[in-house]
This record gives structure tokens, sequence and C-alpha cells, in this order.
């Protein structure tokens, strides 16, 4: 009886709505008194379930001499109140396609101020690679290799996959690394890309930066996992023109995994 309450109470019914329906379609027509002791609910509070299960035709009432019974509709009427409900959720699915362009068309305006999101922790990374990825063309980063290598949150499986990921998109990219391990071979594989060292005593960075597109990346590594996002064509401009300045005198190396 537990497991029916609970499913119940999936479909809508409160909880003792719940109690209060089974109870009356176990013991058929019955006064309140009985469906209030079955259901374990007091009686005061059972009418007003049974007027709340009436109100969406899962009871009814009928009187018989000088007593009223109440009695539960057969579960088929559950059936029925769940395809009204698919039917209204597929008439509020048609309505918000119909007007997703303007949304769309609003959400993507380039406009003078930016678009910034905040996001933190390991689930934030998570939310940004996936943003990241969806995204098409090349891409610009400056990443500080050895703090990326000593946080936990940021290396493992899910790196390996995002990695992946860009590999079979053949994402081309350009990007200056932070490290002290000058070995090209020990350089992340990301697909088809170029990679330049520079070193953290001249560049002493604690956070990541990447721009494609019309969106720009930002991480912090030092004292909590922090993900800016700013999608802003003006910006993403600027980091890639402020990039290539800093790319020019950087020394280059293949792109060869570790």
């Amino acid at each position: 009886m537990d497991e029916l309450k609970q499913e119940l109470e999936h479909l809508g019914l409160s909880e003792k709505e719940a109690r209060v329906y089974l109870a009356a379609l176990e013991l058929g027509p019955s006064p309140v008194q009985d469906i209030s002791h079955k259901a374990r609910v007091n009686r005061a509070t059972t009418y007003v379930m049974i007027e709340s299960l009436a109100a969406r035709g899962l009871m009814s009432t009928f009187q018989k001499g000088k007593k009223r019974f109440y009695v539960s509709e057969s579960p088929d009427r559950l059936l029925a109140i769940i395809q009204v409900q698919q039917k209204e959720l597929a008439e509020k699915e048609s309505e918000l396609q119909a007007v997703m362009p303007l949304l769309t068309g609003i959400y993507n305006a380039e406009g003078a101020k930016p678009q910034i999101r905040y996001l933190e922790g390991s689930e934030g990374v998570k939310t940004v690679r996936a943003l990241f990825e969806k995204l098409s063309g090349d891409f610009v980063e400056i990443v500080p290799l050895d703090d990326v290598a000593q946080t936990k949150e940021l290396v493992g499986e899910e790196r390996e996959r995002h990695h992946s990921v860009l590999r079979q998109k053949g994402a081309k990219y350009r990007v200056l690394a932070i490290t002290k391990n000058t070995d090209p071979t020990c350089l992340p594989n990301m697909g088809d890309g170029e990679w330049r060292i520079l070193p953290p005593e001249k560049f002493p960075i604690h956070g990541s930066l990447v721009a494609r597109k019309d969106y720009v990346f930002l991480f912090s590594y030092r004292s909590s996992i922090l993900s800016v996002v700013i999608r802003s064509q003006e910006i993403a401009d600027v980091i890639r023109a402020l990039f290539s300045l800093a790319w020019d005198g950087a020394k280059e190396y293949p792109s060869k995994g570790c």
C-alpha cells in the first residue's frame, strides 16, 4: 500500500490525499469516519481531502437514508487525468516553440552590454565545458598547466572526455601554456593545434582564459574554482588581439600528447 501511495504522490496527489483515496478505494462506499480511520487521517482533514479529490474527479458522494457516503472513482480516472495533463503540456510546448525564435533572438542579440555568467566548483566547470563543446570554430587559450595538474577537480576522466570531444570535432586552436615542463610530448592532446610555452616565473598567472567565437571563458583555480562566461563579440575580439601579441613572442612546440 505504501508503494501505491508513493506512486499516487508522483502523479501529483499529496500524501494525505493519496491515503484517503486508497482507503476509500479499498472500502468502497463508506461514511467519512470509516475512511478517516482506514486512512489514519483525522476526520476534519479527511473532509478537506475528499473535497480536494472530488475537485479532481477522483471521489464522489451520495446520500443513503440519513447517512452520506463517499466513494473513490475508478482508477481509470487517474489515467484520464494524466492524459489531460499530457495534452496541456503538449499545448504549452507548442506555444513555447512558437515564441522560441523571438526568445532566441533576444538571447543572441549583440548589444553594448555583454552577457556574463558566474559558475562555481567542479560542476560549474562541467557546465562550461558542455557549452564550449557546442561551439564551432577555432579557439585561443592561455592556461597554467602546472596549476591545472594540481587541481583534482580539473583532471581525470572528465578532462580526457572533453579533450576527446575536441579531437573528434577537429577543433583548430592555439594555446599559450604556462609551465615549467618544456617537454613538448607532455602537452595535452586536444587535436590539431599549436602550442607555445611561457615560463611561470615571468607569467605568474593562476587562471585560464579561452576565446571562441563571441565567447570568452575565464577560470580561476587558486582559492576555489570559479568560471566566468562572457558573451560579447567586441570583448572576444580584444582578447584574440592581445593573445596574438603574446603568441608572437613565445616559443613554438608541436601538438603532441604526453
